[in-house]
């Protein structure tokens, strides 16, 4: 996990950083595709763009230096959303982690610098895939960041709204979101999550669906890790509340541990523990 971050650019970036980057329009996504691409040809990277049509990306590549040579060579690929991500409809959260450690492997083997990806994941927002699938591919995606030589760039068209791309953003790192600063990151897989930076009314739902999707993967006990925490207002600590019943119901426990003492006094509002606390 990097540090909470907004990005002005996509650009600067190196592998194990994970992007959650909203667009408006087809220009305003070549505008972040092209340099981000471009950065990875020079650091001698295997390019990878996804989305929803190849004529459209190929378009959306016109300017790319060398784009020709770069896709008949194959350091360049351009693939669908639906035939990465998607085939037959279904996503794979586990499987197109594998499938991208995968990618990552014979990208070295071929002699490359890493694996570098812009992906188009409006589709899947916009299509049939379930979105705790989407939700749980996403975390899973962010943990995979910290372990292989990958740099990906997630894009979601800002049309989709507030409610799609709330859970979605929470669930990355680094974000660029027009001119919203990035408040908190929930990472980690598994049964032990994180809770970085900060979390207020604006966030409390998205919280309350990014943390129910992954966390209910399986019965169990799963530890949210607050100490990063900088901020819990009454809002957020409901939140919290909420996805402790639902997760209950669904034979997962969610314990709460190192809460700040600024969210402590929220959490206690609802019967919540934050476990030991750390200091503010």
């Amino acid at each position: 996990m990097t540090a909470l971050r907004k990005l002005d650019a996509p650009t600067g970036l190196r592998p194990g950083d994970h992007v959650c980057w909203t667009f408006a329009g087809a220009a305003d996504f070549a505008a972040a595709v092209l340099p981000f691409l471009d950065e990875g040809r020079r650091l001698g990277e295997q390019l990878l763009l996804i989305g929803a049509s190849r004529p459209e990306l190929l378009s959306a590549l016109a300017a790319l230096p060398g784009r020709d040579e770069l896709l008949a060579g194959g350091q360049l690929q351009v693939h669908t959303t639906a035939d990465l991500y998607a085939a037959g409809g279904e996503l794979s959260p586990t499987g197109q982690v594998e499938a991208y450690r995968d990618l990552v492997q014979g990208a070295l083997q071929a002699g490359r610098t890493g694996l570098r990806v812009a992906a188009d994941i409006t589709p899947l927002v916009r299509g049939p895939v379930a979105r705790q699938q989407l939700h749980l591919y996403e975390q899973l995606a962010d943990a995979l960041m910290g372990t292989v030589a990958m740099t990906a760039l997630c894009l979601y068209d800002a049309s989709v709204g507030a409610d799609a791309l709330g859970p979605v953003t929470l669930l990355h790192p680094d974000q660029h979101h027009g001119e919203q600063e990035p408040l908190a990151h929930l990472s980690g897989r598994g049964a032990s999550l994180s809770l970085h930076g900060e979390v207020d009314v604006t966030l409390a739902d998205a919280l309350f669906r990014a943390l129910v999707d992954v966390a209910c993967d399986g019965p169990g006990e799963v530890v949210l890790d607050l100490a990063d925490l900088r901020f819990l207002d009454v809002a957020g600590a409901r939140a919290l509340a909420r996805a402790t019943q639902v997760l209950r119901a669904a034979d997962v426990q969610l314990r709460m541990v190192r809460a700040p003492r600024i969210a402590v006094r929220c959490l206690e509002l609802f019967g919540l523990s934050g476990g030991e606390t750390v200091p503010a």
